[in-house]
Formats: C-alpha cells, sequence, structure tokens
C-alpha cells in the first residue's frame, strides 16, 4: 500500500482510500485501502500509474467480464455502485458518523471523510459530535432495535427505518454543547483505548459494560477488558450522555423502554 500512495502522490492522482469494513466497526481496526477510480480515465490509470491499472485489471476485470450487467462489463475498473448519493454530502464535510449495519451493540462512531465504507457499513453525512451524541444514547439505541430488523439474532440497522424516522431533540444551545462535548469525549475514549490495546474490540468493552449494569460477576478475561477498556469510565460517558438527551428531550432520564417509544412515536407523528 505504502508503495501505490507513493506512485499515486507522484502522479498527482488520489486512488487509494482508507477502507471502513463492518466487522472491524464492531472488533479490532485495521488499516486497510481500497482503489477508488471514480471519474478517472482508465487509459491515464494505465500510463500514470500502472501498477494500480494492473491490480484491477488483473483481479476485477475477469469477474466483471462474466457479470450480467452490460454497464458492470464496460466500466470495469470502477465499483458496481459507487454510492453517488453520500459522496457530493461528505465532499462538503471533514468527518461523517458511521455504524456497522449488523451488530451486538450499536454503537456510532466518527470517521475522516476520505474513508470509504463498505456496502455493511450506515454511513451518516453528518459531522457533528453532538448528533453522534444523540444516536449513541439509549433513547435512540431502543429506537433502533424496535424499528430494526434482525439478521439470525443479531440487530441490524436500517437507515430509512432507524435514522430517517427517528425524531431528534429540539436542544438549547447549552444543551447542544453539553451533549455534543460528552459524544467527543465518549468516540475518543473507545478509539484510545483500543490503540493502547490492539486485541480489544468494541464488542468485547460492550459485553462487559452490560454485565457490569445488570450486576452479573466478572471472569477473568471481563475483567481484564475492564481494565484494558476503562469500562467503569464507558458506563460513566453513557450514563452522562443518556441523562443529557433524556434532559433537552425535556424527558426523566429513567424511563422504561415501552414509555420511550411511545414517546418518540407521538413525537415522529407530530412531526
Amino acid at each position: 500500500a505504502e508503495r501505490l500512495l507513493t506512485d499515486c502522490e507522484r502522479a498527482g492522482l488520489h486512488l487509494l482510500r482508507p477502507y471502513l469494513c463492518g466487522a472491524y466497526l464492531a472488533g479490532v481496526p485495521r488499516q486497510r485501502w481500497v482503489i477508488d477510480l471514480l471519474g478517472q480515465d482508465i487509459s491515464t490509470i494505465r500510463s500514470e500509474v500502472p501498477e494500480v491499472y494492473q491490480i484491477v485489471h488483473d483481479r476485477v476485470k475477469p469477474e466483471r467480464d462474466a457479470n450480467r450487467r452490460e454497464s458492470y462489463r464496460r466500466y470495469w475498473w470502477l465499483f458496481g455502485e459507487p454510492r453517488k448519493s453520500i459522496r457530493p454530502v461528505l465532499a462538503n464535510l471533514n468527518r461523517y458518523i458511521a455504524t456497522a449495519r449488523t451488530a451486538k451493540h450499536r454503537v456510532f462512531t466518527m470517521h475522516s471523510m476520505d474513508t470509504l465504507g463498505e456496502s455493511e457499513v450506515v454511513m451518516i453525512g453528518l459531522e457533528d459530535y453532538m448528533c453522534l451524541g444523540v444516536l449513541s444514547s439509549r433513547i435512540h439505541g431502543e429506537w433502533s432495535l424496535a424499528s430494526g430488523s434482525v439478521l439470525g439474532p443479531t440487530p441490524r440497522y436500517n437507515n430509512t427505518k432507524c435514522f430517517d424516522t427517528f425524531p431528534f431533540p429540539e436542544c438549547s444551545n447549552e444543551q447542544k454543547v453539553n451533549i455534543r462535548s460528552l459524544g467527543e469525549a465518549l468516540d475518543t475514549h473507545r478509539k484510545r483505548q483500543q490503540a493502547q490495546n490492539p486485541d480489544l474490540t468494541i464488542t468485547g468493552m460492550y459485553n462487559v459494560l452490560e454485565a457490569v449494569r445488570s450486576g452479573t460477576s466478572l471472569t477473568a478475561k471481563d475483567k481484564k477488558i475492564y481494565e484494558q477498556g476503562h469500562v467503569g469510565i464507558l458506563k460513566q460517558l453513557h450514563d452522562e450522555l443518556d441523562a443529557a438527551v433524556a434532559g433537552a428531550y425535556g424527558w426523566p432520564a429513567d424511563l422504561g423502554k415501552d414509555e420511550i417509544l411511545t414517546r418518540l412515536v407521538a413525537l415522529n407523528a407530530e412531526r
């Protein structure tokens, strides 16, 4: 990847981009790269960066030649579905919010706009940590579980049902500042602990958080994750965020699931 990046930089072409996989959002973060030739002339790629051309020609073209869709065969060097609707949105942002489409725990993280997400990543064109904070709250968590679907036993986030229909709170400036600060602190905390502990996963941290909340005794493995992920701080951040978001709605912080959903449905209908 480093050699290809150097070749592309020398040619003045931005062709390699960080690649975000849904499995890595829930597991161990890994650095992956993807060749993105949208908007590029393939003859220019062949002459200016032949190594990039050869990789795509050898690994992609044979499969595309056998594809039934004529456009896939003709434009074999492009993504089959380049997500043209999200790209103009990201072009005007510094970062965006992402979540794995299928995951045991609904976690939202912030990523650089240069990063491309695969189909199992829901990319949300918002760069405000206040929005990340609201989405990370229990209120949105209950909504997404109730309105989404499941893949086997695992919750699946459907953006048209879970996100598009969700009524965000109408916050005061002071509330926005507070939720924004907590949302950024939450995102920073998880990323920092994973950077310091390469085997630490989001799923592992939230499994332990779930155990702590339920009062379940922690195993030796759980205790290790608790220390690596500073899960006590993770719990505190979520508790403060839940209270702040509930306050922005003007609701008590200790509402049960059914009451949360009843109020959200009513607010959705009102909007």
